[in-house]
């Protein structure tokens, strides 16, 4: 085997090998400083989509995903909450209904068992707000957001005796005398009972009181049910002496709108009232059954959404990603490509290739 020639170098003996390796581990570190250079380089020329993929990695999408999803848990949780209360009076009405059945059936059995039953689902139903968190409202309508309301009516406000016309002007104290006051005027020309209720609405919808034409006629009012006994024990109207008394404020009449269910009227003393108990309970059942579908389909689409989102992030980090590479690629094949897609690259989870896949 040939050896290679040897050259003095300061007095010693170098190969033109070694000589060779030296200058081309020189070439090499001065094509690495070259290489830091560009990578460090802003990367002006990119478009602003590859440039964002390689920037924050959505910390926005993150915060939004995760608030949605806290939501969504919130929601099903309220209507599990909701479900729960609807399963147990149902259970308790159909025990009900076969005691009162039982009862009518034969004349010489014992009316106690039906009468504690009653009592039973009596002291459940008034623990209703509280225990649907307001999911559920006293006509057995569901309210997702857990906003429900108690509507109500005031005896002074009724249409046809404000149809007449006449200039007077209303002030109204939902929470009594001393707290936050409104006031709407109605002028002398006849009033049309739709425009009655959206001069209402618009003076008390501050005040968390709404306004509304009834399917009769009237004005039906609402309020959140968590303030209602506040307006029914403290609101004070004061009018012009026209149709309302003028002067200082007096107590306004307003009456709850009847409950869907009430077990307070159920009887079982004689055939007649177990008759009606029968009734009721039978309707109460029909109610609970519409709520709880109702219910359960929230429940379905809250689960839905949640499975829907379990890749969220993954999917829209990983489009973006692709999005940041096909873009590189698409300019020159120069090192400030090479740093962009190697940035997108790093940190490219197997989950998020997945998730993007399975999309």
């Amino acid at each position: 085997m040939k050896m290679g020639s040897a050259t003095p170098v300061r007095g010693q003996l170098v190969s033109r090998r070694a000589d060779a390796h030296v200058a081309s581990r020189a070439q090499r570190r001065a094509r690495t400083k070259e290489v830091a250079a560009l990578t460090a380089a802003p990367i002006a020329h990119l478009p602003a989509s590859g440039i964002s993929a390689v920037a924050p990695r959505f910390a926005d999408a993150s915060v939004a995903f995760t608030a949605r999803h806290a939501q969504l848990n919130a929601d099903a949780t309220a209507a599990q909450r909701a479900l729960a209360f609807v399963e147990t009076a149902a259970g308790q009405l159909h025990g009900l209904k076969r005691a009162i059945s039982t009862v009518l059936g034969d004349a010489e059995h014992r009316r106690d068992g039906a009468a504690a039953l009653i009592a039973k689902f009596g002291a459940l139903w008034r623990d209703r707000a509280v225990l649907t968190g307001g999911v559920l409202d006293a006509q057995l309508v569901v309210h997702p957001a857990a906003d429900a309301v108690c509507t109500f009516r005031m005896r002074a406000l009724d249409v046809e005796q404000w149809r007449s016309g006449g200039a007077e002007t209303l002030v109204f104290h939902p929470a009594g005398l001393g707290k936050q006051p409104v006031s709407v005027s109605f002028g002398d020309a006849p009033l049309d009972a739709a425009a009655f209720a959206r001069g209402l609405d618009r003076a008390l919808a501050c005040t968390g009181v709404r306004a509304a034409l009834a399917a009769d006629g009237q004005i039906d009012f609402t309020v959140a049910e968590s303030r209602w006994p506040t307006v029914r024990d403290h609101l004070m109207v004061q009018g012009g002496g026209r149709r309302f008394p003028g002067g200082r404020p007096s107590r306004a009449q307003v009456d709850a709108v009847p409950e869907a269910i009430d077990p307070a009227r159920w009887r079982v003393t004689d055939r007649v009232a177990q008759r009606a108990a029968l009734r009721d309970v039978v309707h109460a059942l029909d109610g609970l059954t519409q709520a709880d579908r109702t219910l359960r389909a929230q429940l379905d689409t809250a689960g839905q959404a949640l499975q829907g989102d379990k890749y969220g992030p993954a999917v829209a980090q990983a489009a973006t990603d692709i999005q940041s590479v096909s873009d590189a690629l698409a300019e020159a094949a120069d090192f400030k490509v090479l740093s962009v897609v190697t940035s997108t690259l790093f940190g490219l989870s197997r989950g998020r290739v997945e998730a993007l896949l399975e999309h």
